[in-house]
């Protein structure tokens, strides 16, 4: 399986687009993360990709809950 870089934080993990979300984040992989612009939001995660990075930078994951050390 190829292992591809969580676009928000970095974290190496196996690709499957719409299956995998990363452990760390919760950033659910597409595989279009290049398609759409860093503040658009796409059809499998509920915030952009810059609100996720903005709540990545402060310690949270996707969904506002501290990311787990």
């Amino acid at each position: 399986m190829e292992k591809v870089k969580c676009p928000i934080c970095g974290t190496l993990e196996d690709y499957l687009p719409y299956e995998a979300e990363c452990p760390i984040c919760g950033w659910g992989c597409t595989g279009t993360e290049d398609v759409f612009e860093e503040d658009e939001r796409d059809c499998y995660n509920l915030i952009s990709r810059a609100e996720a990075k903005r709540l990545y930078a402060k310690g949270l994951n996707i969904w506002g809950k501290p990311i787990k050390k």
